[in-house]
């Protein structure tokens, strides 16, 4: 793990290009070559990392889920508040570099055909955690519901972490996600305050 929390930190940091076994070795305060005897190749290391970075995600998204399992009946609000506040701590001070070493790796997977299985695989892994949560709302819900929400507060992270903006609150997230698992809209004397909120977020200065 130590190897794998390196580069994740490693990446969070400098990007996919300061990857290399010679900066994970300094960054875990390993000796030289330590990193290249458990990983000999590059893709050997990347899919070490991914495979941590994944079960990191796959600990937070269940422990979330089963909480709002263990709730149910949900109104499709709670499952925004509860999916909020998993993005409000992903990009906090201390997880955004995880986070941005997150998006880096994704990425890495278009140009790497060797790791696309295991990302197949976490997708999997994650529609089953949605398909759980999806069953414990009132009124039902379509898995495609709880499944948008996460994909939704992805493109929030990333935009977020592209113009390197704070995180929005839990309250303002959870506004922003609630349209896609069905919760009531604001009312419309707060159209003008979702507009500066999306703004904020989108990093859009002449929308």
């Amino acid at each position: 793990m130590l190897i794998a929390d390196s580069a994740i930190q490693v990446i969070g940091a400098r990007g996919m290009r300061a990857l290399s076994h010679a900066a994970v070795d300094t960054e875990a305060g390993l000796p030289k070559g330590s990193t290249s005897y458990y990983c000999r190749k590059r893709i050997d290391l990347l899919r070490l990392t991914m495979r941590r970075l994944y079960d990191l995600d796959l600990v937070e998204l269940r422990a979330a889920a089963d909480a709002m399992v263990a709730a149910s009946p949900l109104a499709p609000k709670d499952v925004a508040w509860v999916v909020a506040g998993v993005v409000e701590r992903w990009l906090s001070e201390e997880r955004r570099p995880i986070t941005r070493a997150r998006f880096e790796l994704f990425l890495a997977v278009a140009h790497e055909e060797d790791l696309r299985e295991m990302s197949h695989e976490h997708m999997r892994e994650v529609l089953e955690i949605s398909a759980g949560v999806a069953g414990a709302i009132d009124p039902p819900s379509a898995i495609e519901h709880v499944t948008t929400t996460l994909l939704l507060a992805d493109g929030v992270m990333l935009n977020v972490i592209r113009q390197g903006f704070p995180s929005p609150s839990r309250e303002d997230l959870a506004r922003i996600l609630a349209a896609s698992v069905g919760a009531p809209l604001p009312p419309a004397d707060n159209a003008g305050r979702d507009i500066e909120l999306l703004r904020e977020v989108w990093g859009d200065d002449d929308a």
